[in-house]
């Protein structure tokens, strides 16, 4: 999804933004007074956002977990309101008073564009992994097989992994996760994929 910041003659308070954001046929992302309205998605990053939610539902299916695609806001602090690509929440859920807001992801993919790739590894990454419910992000690249893996072993400290095979598996411990990459990158179209095509 791309964003593009709007422009505001002042900041904005988070009650502004969330009344505004109310008012809004278009989907837009908060950072300290700073809207960033959302564009729509491309036919890869669609695909492989039902990807990711069809595999976690099946394997989530019997668990106290839920998975919510791009659709739902998400507070990763005060003042910073996302709307990631997929998410899930296990145990007990929160929500905020409205229960349109979700307060503890577990689990958080992104989903990586030219216009978004920026704030996904800077300013957004930095808020999830101070997220005490965060326990896995995974940033996901649509043009190749790419799957960028942040595990949390405890407060303050992550593992890091790249996956770059189809046969690699992303393994989720936190919520007992195992998914295949070729799962995720069902029907897409690559650009490795492409290049093998036009030398034949």
């Amino acid at each position: 999804m791309s964003r593009a910041a709007a422009k505001n003659q002042k900041p904005l308070t988070v009650e502004e933004y969330l009344a505004f954001e109310e008012r809004s046929r278009r989907r837009h992302e908060f950072m300290d007074g700073e809207i960033f309205a959302m564009a729509g998605v491309n036919r890869n990053q669609s695909l492989i956002g039902s990807n990711l939610t069809t595999e976690l539902n099946i394997q989530l299916r019997e668990k106290n977990c839920e998975v919510h695609g791009g659709d739902l806001r998400v507070r990763i602090r005060e003042g910073h309101y996302v709307y990631p690509n997929v998410s899930v929440v296990c145990g007990e859920i929160k929500f905020d008073s409205n229960n349109t807001t979700l307060l503890n992801p577990v689990v958080i993919f992104e989903i990586l564009s030219k216009s978004t790739e920026y704030r996904d590894r800077g300013e957004k990454a930095e808020d999830y992994f101070k997220l005490e419910s965060m326990r896995d992000y995974v940033m996901i690249a649509q043009n190749r097989v790419r799957v960028e893996h942040y595990s949390r072993i405890q407060a303050g400290k992550w593992t890091f992994e790249v996956l770059e095979n189809l046969d690699d598996v992303l393994v989720l411990n936190s919520i007992g996760c195992r998914i295949p990459l070729k799962n995720i990158y069902s029907k897409v179209e690559l650009k490795s994929l492409k290049l093998i095509k036009s030398k034949k």
